[in-house]
Order: C-alpha cells, then structure tokens, then sequence
C-alpha cells in the first residue's frame, strides 16, 4: 500500500492548497515591502516648495545669462583670437556680407 501511495504521489504534479497559500502570502510579503521601500526613499530626501522655488531661480538665472552672453557673441563685434587676428562680426552684417557672393551664377553651378 505504500508503494502505491508513492507512485501516487511522485505523478502528482499539481499544487497543493497549503503551499498555494504560503506562495500568496510570499508574494503579499514582497509587495508590502516593496511598497513600504519606496514610501520611506521618498520621504529620506523630499524636496520642499521653497527649495523648488530655489532651483528654479537659479535656472532661470543661468538660463537669462546664458542668453544674454549669446546675443552678445551674435550682435556685437569682438575678438575671438586676437593673437590670430580672428574677429566676430555680428551675423546680420556676415548675411550682408556673403549674400552676395552666393547670388553670382558661378556659385549657383553644381561642380
């Protein structure tokens, strides 16, 4: 009798209910403790209105300065290497200054 009840068993391959439990707690354990983890990382460093408001000046600070220095390097004359004798020129006055070069009909000839 009892061999057969090993045969029985070794071709049952099925889940049985207790262990379908422990695996739905198991698994109920994990998303709690995930769940748990990232409620406690958000609150480790939580950034506050004020310090938002404060990054978000500098930002715009860097942003205005940043801007600001491009329209410098494009309206103005400057020297880019002076040791080389290399200026900037504004880019209205480089348009000006090459359009006509590229209205000529030898530029317009594919080589």
């Amino acid at each position: 009798m009892e061999h057969a009840h090993q045969t029985a068993s070794q071709t049952d391959r099925g889940i049985s209910p207790g262990k379908l439990i422990l695996l739905g707690i198991a698994v109920l354990i994990l998303l709690l403790a995930a769940a748990a983890g990232s409620l406690w990382i958000n609150q480790m460093s939580p950034a506050t209105e004020t310090e938002d408001a404060e990054r978000a000046a500098v930002r715009s600070k860097n942003l205005a300065e940043l801007e600001a220095a491009d329209t410098t390097t494009l309206t103005t004359y400057g020297w880019n290497d002076q040791a080389k004798g290399v200026v900037r020129i504004p880019i209205g006055k480089a348009m000006e200054l090459v359009l006509p070069t590229l209205n000529t009909p030898a530029s317009k000839q594919q080589p």
